[in-house]
């Protein structure tokens, strides 16, 4: 029988070596099964749906993101209002200041 020489991270084959405890297999042959579902296309269902809610997490994501740089975006205008009035009252408050020479 051909045999392969696989190097795994250490987090993946702890994760192996745990779903195969579950399951009450030998890791090798949990490696196989994987490999057999793999290539009979049975990943591709479950890829599908995490896709979907992957999609779905986005889209709440960007919701939420836009709310945010809306209200970002109002405040931002708030603030800028209030400067303009404050610059508007200084320049109102501004007096000229006539500077006397006494020397004369």
């Amino acid at each position: 029988m051909p045999t392969i020489h696989l190097s795994l991270p250490e987090w993946m084959y702890d994760e192996l070596k745990q779903k195969a405890d579950e399951l009450g297999i030998q890791m090798t042959d949990l490696v196989k099964l994987f490999i057999k579902k793999g290539l009979e296309g049975d990943f591709d269902e479950n890829k599908e749906k995490e896709d979907k809610q992957n999609t779905t997490t986005y889209e709440e994501s960007i919701a939420f993101l836009e709310a945010k740089v809306a209200q970002l975006d109002a405040l931002l205008i708030e603030v800028l209002k209030k400067l303009q009035m404050l610059e508007e009252e200084r320049e109102d408050s501004e007096e000229e200041v006539e500077i006397v020479n006494s020397d004369k």
